[in-house]
Protein backbone atom coordinates (compact mmCIF):
# COMPACT_ATOMS: atom_id res chain seq x y z
CA UNK A 1 0.00 0.00 0.00
CA UNK A 2 3.01 2.39 0.74
CA UNK A 3 4.33 2.01 -2.82
CA UNK A 4 0.88 2.34 -4.41
CA UNK A 5 0.89 5.54 -2.22
CA UNK A 6 4.35 6.82 -3.18
CA UNK A 7 3.51 6.05 -6.76
CA UNK A 8 0.23 8.04 -7.00
CA UNK A 9 2.09 10.89 -5.55
CA UNK A 10 4.65 10.69 -8.05
CA UNK A 11 2.04 10.73 -10.80
CA UNK A 12 -0.45 13.06 -9.21
CA UNK A 13 2.64 15.32 -8.88
CA UNK A 14 3.22 15.31 -13.06
CA UNK A 15 0.01 16.30 -13.38
CA UNK A 16 -0.64 19.52 -11.18
CA UNK A 17 0.78 21.24 -8.30
CA UNK A 18 0.17 23.84 -5.80
CA UNK A 19 1.98 27.33 -5.06
CA UNK A 20 3.21 29.27 -8.05
CA UNK A 21 2.16 27.83 -11.66
CA UNK A 22 4.25 28.20 -14.72
CA UNK A 23 3.16 28.83 -17.82
CA UNK A 24 1.59 24.86 -19.10
CA UNK A 25 2.86 24.06 -22.97
CA UNK A 26 -0.02 21.72 -23.05
CA UNK A 27 -3.04 24.53 -22.20
CA UNK A 28 -1.75 27.17 -24.20
CA UNK A 29 -1.09 24.72 -27.49
CA UNK A 30 -4.87 24.06 -26.55
CA UNK A 31 -6.19 27.34 -26.60
CA UNK A 32 -5.21 27.85 -30.70
CA UNK A 33 -7.33 24.29 -30.97
CA UNK A 34 -10.38 25.23 -33.25
CA UNK A 35 -13.69 24.02 -31.24
CA UNK A 36 -14.38 20.30 -31.29
CA UNK A 37 -16.51 18.49 -34.08
CA UNK A 38 -19.67 17.07 -33.39
CA UNK A 39 -21.27 14.51 -35.04
CA UNK A 40 -20.82 14.10 -38.77
CA UNK A 41 -22.46 12.32 -41.10
CA UNK A 42 -20.28 11.45 -44.75
CA UNK A 43 -21.91 12.90 -47.38
CA UNK A 44 -21.51 9.79 -50.51
CA UNK A 45 -22.16 10.80 -54.08
CA UNK A 46 -23.98 8.89 -56.14
CA UNK A 47 -23.46 8.67 -60.03
CA UNK A 48 -20.17 10.54 -60.27
CA UNK A 49 -18.77 10.64 -63.81
CA UNK A 50 -15.36 9.80 -64.84
CA UNK A 51 -15.03 13.55 -65.98
CA UNK A 52 -15.29 14.95 -62.99
CA UNK A 53 -13.56 12.67 -60.23
CA UNK A 54 -9.90 13.30 -59.36
CA UNK A 55 -6.89 11.07 -58.57
CA UNK A 56 -6.24 11.93 -55.36
CA UNK A 57 -3.09 11.40 -53.24
CA UNK A 58 -2.61 11.80 -49.59
CA UNK A 59 1.66 12.72 -48.20
CA UNK A 60 2.44 10.93 -45.19
CA UNK A 61 1.69 13.33 -42.40
CA UNK A 62 3.73 15.67 -40.77
CA UNK A 63 4.24 13.84 -37.56
CA UNK A 64 4.08 17.51 -35.91
CA UNK A 65 7.06 16.61 -32.91
CA UNK A 66 8.38 19.93 -31.40
CA UNK A 67 11.74 20.71 -31.75
CA UNK A 68 12.67 21.07 -27.77
CA UNK A 69 12.43 17.57 -26.65
CA UNK A 70 11.43 19.41 -22.84
CA UNK A 71 8.17 19.99 -24.17
CA UNK A 72 7.21 16.19 -25.07
CA UNK A 73 6.33 15.11 -21.93
CA UNK A 74 3.84 18.24 -21.08
CA UNK A 75 2.59 17.92 -24.63
CA UNK A 76 2.01 14.22 -24.33
CA UNK A 77 3.86 13.56 -27.64
CA UNK A 78 5.76 10.21 -27.72
CA UNK A 79 8.18 10.82 -30.69
CA UNK A 80 8.03 7.48 -32.33
CA UNK A 81 4.54 6.77 -31.72
CA UNK A 82 4.22 10.75 -33.39
CA UNK A 83 5.91 9.13 -36.67
CA UNK A 84 4.78 5.79 -37.28
CA UNK A 85 0.80 8.08 -36.32
CA UNK A 86 1.95 10.03 -39.17
CA UNK A 87 1.49 6.99 -41.55
CA UNK A 88 -1.62 5.34 -39.69
CA UNK A 89 -3.53 8.55 -40.04
CA UNK A 90 -4.05 8.58 -43.60
CA UNK A 91 -5.36 5.60 -44.05
CA UNK A 92 -8.44 6.44 -41.86
CA UNK A 93 -8.88 9.49 -43.80
CA UNK A 94 -7.79 7.60 -47.46
CA UNK A 95 -10.86 5.28 -46.55
CA UNK A 96 -13.58 7.95 -45.89
CA UNK A 97 -12.41 9.41 -48.77
CA UNK A 98 -13.27 6.09 -50.80
CA UNK A 99 -16.46 5.76 -48.69
CA UNK A 100 -17.49 9.43 -50.44
CA UNK A 101 -17.44 7.66 -53.51
CA UNK A 102 -16.28 11.35 -55.19
CA UNK A 103 -12.92 10.60 -56.13
CA UNK A 104 -10.74 8.77 -58.72
CA UNK A 105 -7.65 6.55 -57.52
CA UNK A 106 -6.87 7.22 -53.48
CA UNK A 107 -3.80 6.84 -52.38
CA UNK A 108 -1.48 6.70 -49.45
CA UNK A 109 1.93 8.43 -51.18
CA UNK A 110 5.37 8.78 -48.96
CA UNK A 111 6.81 11.64 -50.32
CA UNK A 112 4.67 15.00 -51.68
CA UNK A 113 4.88 15.73 -55.55
CA UNK A 114 2.90 18.41 -56.94
CA UNK A 115 2.11 16.45 -60.01
CA UNK A 116 -0.40 14.90 -58.46
CA UNK A 117 -3.67 15.82 -59.63
CA UNK A 118 -4.91 16.82 -55.77
CA UNK A 119 -2.68 16.19 -53.20
CA UNK A 120 -3.68 16.83 -49.30
CA UNK A 121 -1.28 17.08 -46.50
CA UNK A 122 -1.40 17.48 -43.07
CA UNK A 123 -0.01 17.79 -39.81
CA UNK A 124 -0.90 16.44 -36.47
CA UNK A 125 -1.24 19.04 -34.38
CA UNK A 126 -1.84 16.73 -30.98
CA UNK A 127 -2.83 13.28 -30.62
CA UNK A 128 -4.18 11.36 -27.75
CA UNK A 129 -7.25 9.11 -26.66
CA UNK A 130 -9.44 12.69 -26.06
CA UNK A 131 -8.57 15.07 -28.36
CA UNK A 132 -6.83 15.13 -32.22
CA UNK A 133 -6.28 17.93 -34.03
CA UNK A 134 -4.50 17.97 -37.40
CA UNK A 135 -4.06 20.69 -40.14
CA UNK A 136 -4.61 19.61 -43.40
CA UNK A 137 -4.24 21.11 -46.95
CA UNK A 138 -5.37 20.05 -50.28
CA UNK A 139 -4.02 21.86 -53.41
CA UNK A 140 -4.43 20.73 -57.20
CA UNK A 141 -1.63 20.26 -59.79
CA UNK A 142 -2.31 23.69 -61.19
CA UNK A 143 -1.65 25.58 -57.51
CA UNK A 144 -5.51 26.31 -56.78
CA UNK A 145 -6.09 25.61 -52.78
CA UNK A 146 -8.81 23.77 -52.37
CA UNK A 147 -8.45 23.26 -48.00
CA UNK A 148 -6.02 24.59 -45.68
CA UNK A 149 -7.76 24.62 -41.92
CA UNK A 150 -7.21 22.85 -38.93
CA UNK A 151 -10.11 20.24 -37.66
CA UNK A 152 -10.40 19.10 -34.06
CA UNK A 153 -12.48 16.54 -32.85
CA UNK A 154 -12.81 15.53 -29.24
CA UNK A 155 -14.10 11.73 -28.14
CA UNK A 156 -16.32 10.71 -24.95
CA UNK A 157 -16.76 7.48 -23.31
CA UNK A 158 -19.21 6.03 -25.90
CA UNK A 159 -16.59 6.38 -28.84
CA UNK A 160 -14.39 3.53 -27.15
CA UNK A 161 -16.15 0.06 -26.44
CA UNK A 162 -16.02 -1.86 -23.35
CA UNK A 163 -13.09 -4.27 -22.56
CA UNK A 164 -13.62 -7.79 -22.63
CA UNK A 165 -10.34 -9.55 -21.19
CA UNK A 166 -8.41 -6.67 -21.72
CA UNK A 167 -9.78 -6.08 -25.59
CA UNK A 168 -11.99 -4.06 -27.32
CA UNK A 169 -15.09 -5.73 -27.52
CA UNK A 170 -15.52 -5.14 -31.54
CA UNK A 171 -13.87 -1.90 -33.23
CA UNK A 172 -16.51 -0.47 -35.38
CA UNK A 173 -15.28 2.70 -36.06
CA UNK A 174 -12.36 4.89 -35.37
CA UNK A 175 -13.70 7.22 -32.74
CA UNK A 176 -12.07 10.13 -34.37
CA UNK A 177 -14.42 9.22 -37.59
CA UNK A 178 -16.23 12.70 -37.62
CA UNK A 179 -13.12 14.33 -38.32
CA UNK A 180 -12.29 12.24 -41.39
CA UNK A 181 -15.85 12.64 -42.36
CA UNK A 182 -15.19 16.21 -42.64
CA UNK A 183 -12.37 16.75 -44.12
CA UNK A 184 -13.87 14.23 -47.02
CA UNK A 185 -17.08 16.28 -47.07
CA UNK A 186 -15.32 19.60 -47.13
CA UNK A 187 -13.02 18.45 -50.10
CA UNK A 188 -16.18 17.40 -51.45
CA UNK A 189 -17.72 20.71 -51.03
CA UNK A 190 -14.46 22.31 -52.68
CA UNK A 191 -14.91 20.15 -55.53
CA UNK A 192 -18.28 21.26 -56.69
CA UNK A 193 -17.02 24.52 -57.46
CA UNK A 194 -15.56 23.58 -60.40
CA UNK A 195 -17.14 22.60 -63.66
CA UNK A 196 -16.27 19.49 -65.90
CA UNK A 197 -13.79 21.07 -68.20
CA UNK A 198 -12.00 23.01 -65.29
CA UNK A 199 -11.61 19.42 -63.35
CA UNK A 200 -10.33 18.11 -67.15
CA UNK A 201 -7.65 21.30 -66.98
CA UNK A 202 -6.46 20.67 -64.06
CA UNK A 203 -5.69 16.32 -64.90
CA UNK A 204 -4.04 17.81 -68.31
CA UNK A 205 -1.83 20.61 -66.10
CA UNK A 206 -1.22 17.42 -63.52
CA UNK A 207 0.08 15.22 -66.99
CA UNK A 208 2.13 17.69 -68.11
CA UNK A 209 3.74 18.91 -65.04
CA UNK A 210 5.15 15.24 -65.13
CA UNK A 211 6.34 15.10 -68.52
CA UNK A 212 7.99 18.29 -68.20
CA UNK A 213 9.37 17.08 -64.65
CA UNK A 214 10.98 14.23 -66.75
CA UNK A 215 12.11 16.77 -69.48
CA UNK A 216 11.93 20.57 -69.31
CA UNK A 217 13.27 21.31 -72.34
CA UNK A 218 10.95 18.63 -74.62
CA UNK A 219 7.54 20.07 -72.64
CA UNK A 220 8.45 24.04 -71.74
CA UNK A 221 5.79 25.32 -74.45
CA UNK A 222 2.51 24.03 -72.60
CA UNK A 223 2.27 25.58 -69.03
CA UNK A 224 2.58 28.79 -67.90
CA UNK A 225 3.00 30.53 -64.83
CA UNK A 226 0.23 32.86 -63.66
CA UNK A 227 1.00 36.16 -61.43
CA UNK A 228 0.25 34.40 -58.46
CA UNK A 229 2.38 31.05 -59.22
CA UNK A 230 -0.47 29.16 -61.14
CA UNK A 231 0.10 27.34 -63.71
CA UNK A 232 -1.96 27.59 -66.70
CA UNK A 233 -2.56 25.53 -69.52
CA UNK A 234 -1.49 27.24 -72.83
CA UNK A 235 -1.62 23.74 -75.43
CA UNK A 236 -1.94 20.25 -75.03
CA UNK A 237 0.30 17.86 -76.92
CA UNK A 238 -1.53 15.85 -80.19
CA UNK A 239 -3.80 12.56 -79.42
CA UNK A 240 -1.02 10.71 -80.87
CA UNK A 241 2.11 12.34 -80.04
CA UNK A 242 4.59 9.58 -78.90
CA UNK A 243 6.32 11.64 -76.35
CA UNK A 244 3.43 11.80 -74.09
CA UNK A 245 2.48 7.83 -74.80
CA UNK A 246 6.19 7.27 -73.29
CA UNK A 247 5.22 9.58 -70.33
CA UNK A 248 1.99 8.33 -69.69
CA UNK A 249 3.56 4.69 -69.49
CA UNK A 250 6.41 6.23 -67.31
CA UNK A 251 3.97 7.11 -64.68
CA UNK A 252 1.97 4.07 -64.51
CA UNK A 253 4.88 2.35 -63.83
CA UNK A 254 5.43 5.22 -60.86
CA UNK A 255 1.37 4.84 -59.83
CA UNK A 256 2.28 1.09 -59.77
CA UNK A 257 4.96 1.33 -57.41
CA UNK A 258 2.26 3.69 -55.37
CA UNK A 259 -0.17 1.25 -55.07
CA UNK A 260 2.69 -1.36 -53.56
CA UNK A 261 3.35 1.29 -51.07
CA UNK A 262 -0.09 2.02 -50.21
CA UNK A 263 -1.00 -1.87 -49.56
CA UNK A 264 1.96 -1.81 -47.22
CA UNK A 265 0.61 1.39 -45.54
CA UNK A 266 -2.67 -0.57 -45.15
CA UNK A 267 -0.48 -3.82 -43.74
CA UNK A 268 0.39 -1.30 -40.81
CA UNK A 269 -3.15 0.25 -40.22
CA UNK A 270 -4.34 -3.91 -39.71
CA UNK A 271 -1.33 -4.35 -37.68
CA UNK A 272 -1.42 -1.61 -35.26
CA UNK A 273 -5.30 -0.76 -34.31
CA UNK A 274 -6.11 -2.99 -31.87
CA UNK A 275 -2.87 -1.62 -29.43
CA UNK A 276 -2.86 1.82 -31.08
CA UNK A 277 -7.02 1.64 -30.12
CA UNK A 278 -6.10 0.36 -26.55
CA UNK A 279 -3.67 3.13 -25.76
CA UNK A 280 -6.09 5.89 -27.05
CA UNK A 281 -8.38 4.53 -24.84
CA UNK A 282 -6.35 4.51 -22.01
CA UNK A 283 -4.67 7.50 -22.76
CA UNK A 284 -8.50 9.29 -22.71
CA UNK A 285 -8.94 8.17 -19.12
CA UNK A 286 -5.61 9.76 -18.52
CA UNK A 287 -6.52 13.05 -19.51
CA UNK A 288 -9.94 13.22 -18.48
CA UNK A 289 -8.67 11.97 -14.67
CA UNK A 290 -5.56 14.87 -15.13
CA UNK A 291 -8.30 17.83 -15.61
CA UNK A 292 -10.31 16.43 -12.94
CA UNK A 293 -7.38 16.28 -10.83
CA UNK A 294 -6.44 19.98 -11.85
CA UNK A 295 -9.42 21.50 -11.38
CA UNK A 296 -9.77 19.94 -7.85
CA UNK A 297 -6.50 21.44 -7.19
CA UNK A 298 -7.00 24.91 -8.48
CA UNK A 299 -10.11 24.95 -6.08
CA UNK A 300 -7.81 23.85 -2.98
CA UNK A 301 -9.66 21.00 -2.36
CA UNK A 302 -6.69 18.69 -1.58
CA UNK A 303 -8.26 15.83 -0.28
CA UNK A 304 -10.53 15.39 -3.34
CA UNK A 305 -14.75 13.70 -3.15
CA UNK A 306 -15.11 11.15 -1.21
CA UNK A 307 -14.45 7.98 -2.91
CA UNK A 308 -11.08 9.61 -4.96
CA UNK A 309 -8.56 7.26 -3.31
CA UNK A 310 -10.31 4.50 -5.05
CA UNK A 311 -10.76 6.81 -8.11
CA UNK A 312 -6.97 7.12 -7.89
CA UNK A 313 -5.71 3.78 -7.23
CA UNK A 314 -7.96 2.91 -10.59
CA UNK A 315 -6.52 5.38 -12.11
CA UNK A 316 -2.62 4.69 -11.42
CA UNK A 317 -3.85 0.73 -13.18
CA UNK A 318 -4.81 2.69 -16.01
CA UNK A 319 -2.06 4.85 -16.24
CA UNK A 320 0.15 1.75 -15.94
CA UNK A 321 -1.72 -0.33 -18.25
CA UNK A 322 -0.92 2.76 -20.64
CA UNK A 323 2.78 2.44 -20.06
CA UNK A 324 2.32 -1.34 -21.47
CA UNK A 325 0.44 0.07 -24.53
CA UNK A 326 2.91 2.94 -24.90
CA UNK A 327 5.79 0.28 -25.05
CA UNK A 328 3.38 -1.87 -27.42
CA UNK A 329 3.66 0.96 -29.86
CA UNK A 330 7.14 1.72 -29.38
CA UNK A 331 7.71 -1.61 -30.99
CA UNK A 332 5.19 -1.81 -33.58
CA UNK A 333 6.56 1.82 -34.23
CA UNK A 334 10.41 1.02 -34.68
CA UNK A 335 9.28 -2.42 -36.79
CA UNK A 336 7.62 -0.59 -39.26
CA UNK A 337 10.29 1.37 -40.10
CA UNK A 338 12.99 -1.31 -39.77
CA UNK A 339 11.41 -4.12 -41.55
CA UNK A 340 9.95 -2.79 -44.53
CA UNK A 341 10.01 -5.64 -47.30
CA UNK A 342 12.37 -4.97 -50.52
CA UNK A 343 9.89 -4.07 -53.37
CA UNK A 344 10.80 -5.94 -56.64
CA UNK A 345 9.52 -3.89 -59.97
CA UNK A 346 9.60 -4.76 -63.90
CA UNK A 347 10.19 -2.01 -66.34
CA UNK A 348 11.13 -2.61 -69.71
CA UNK A 349 12.01 -6.07 -69.34
CA UNK A 350 14.45 -5.11 -66.29
CA UNK A 351 14.23 -6.07 -62.36
CA UNK A 352 14.84 -3.42 -59.93
CA UNK A 353 14.68 -4.45 -56.86
CA UNK A 354 14.65 -1.54 -53.93
CA UNK A 355 15.76 -1.84 -50.81
CA UNK A 356 15.47 0.78 -47.55
CA UNK A 357 12.67 2.28 -46.14
CA UNK A 358 9.24 3.39 -48.21
CA UNK A 359 10.72 6.74 -48.47
CA UNK A 360 14.16 5.92 -49.94
CA UNK A 361 12.35 3.34 -52.20
CA UNK A 362 10.24 5.81 -53.59
CA UNK A 363 12.97 8.37 -54.60
CA UNK A 364 14.87 4.93 -56.02
CA UNK A 365 12.17 4.35 -58.14
CA UNK A 366 11.37 7.60 -59.83
CA UNK A 367 15.24 8.29 -60.08
CA UNK A 368 15.00 4.56 -62.36
CA UNK A 369 12.10 5.84 -64.09
CA UNK A 370 13.42 8.96 -65.30
CA UNK A 371 17.21 7.66 -66.54
CA UNK A 372 14.92 5.01 -68.71
CA UNK A 373 12.68 8.03 -70.17
CA UNK A 374 16.52 9.77 -70.64
CA UNK A 375 17.57 6.43 -72.93
CA UNK A 376 13.94 5.70 -74.49
CA UNK A 377 14.22 9.46 -75.97
CA UNK A 378 17.62 10.97 -76.00
CA UNK A 379 16.40 13.58 -74.09
CA UNK A 380 18.11 15.76 -71.09
CA UNK A 381 16.01 15.14 -68.15
CA UNK A 382 15.33 16.93 -64.61
CA UNK A 383 17.60 15.64 -62.20
CA UNK A 384 15.11 16.86 -59.15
Amino acid sequence: MKKLSLLLFLFLGACGSSGQKSVDPAQQAALAWPVPLGVVRLNQEEGVVESARLDLGIIVFDPGIPKDASTHSKLGVFPKIREVEAQYLPVILRDALIASDNWGVVRVVPEDDETLELRVTGKIIHSDGEDLVLHIRAIDAAGGVWLDRSYHDRTNVSDFPALVNGAPAQISDDPFADLYRQIANDLAQAKAQFTSAQLATIRNVALLRYASSLSPEAFSGFLSKGPEGEYVLQRLPADDDPMMTRVQRIRNQEYLFIDTVDEQYAGLYETMAPTYYLWRQYGRERAVFKAEYEERAANRDSYGRRGSYIAMERTYNTFKNSKIQDQDLQELAGGFNNEVAPTVMEVSGRVFRLNGGLNAQYVEWREILRSIFVLETGLPTDKK
